[in-house]
């Protein structure tokens, strides 16, 4: 299976598993701009600095639904009460994370 394949399979795997669509939408265009810029063929992109401009806006919209946004609404998760947390996590049938 080629490289492409398996990244798009990858991406894919984690649109069933929940991936937001934003994201998915980023990691879809990193792909396939990157893949033309470095096999030239149908999109005929060029070296611009418009296109590099872009694509690093995607890579910034990639970090920040992935890493950012969860590590910021979990501080403030963690932020509540352990009393209110456990209730939560009942509530979900989860184990406690304390």
């Amino acid at each position: 299976m080629s490289e492409e394949r398996e990244l798009n399979d990858a991406i894919g795997d984690l649109v069933a598993n929940g991936l937001h669509p934003i994201v998915q939408e980023a990691l879809d265009s990193v792909r396939l701009i990157g893949n033309e810029a470095v096999h030239p063929g149908q999109m005929g992109l060029e070296d611009d600095h418009e296109t590099v401009a872009r694509l690093f806006m995607l890579l910034n919209v990639i970090a920040e639904q992935m890493i950012t946004r969860p590590k910021e609404v979990r501080e403030v998760y963690m932020g509540l009460p352990e009393e209110k947390r456990n209730q939560i996590d009942k509530r979900d049938g989860k184990v406690s994370e304390n």
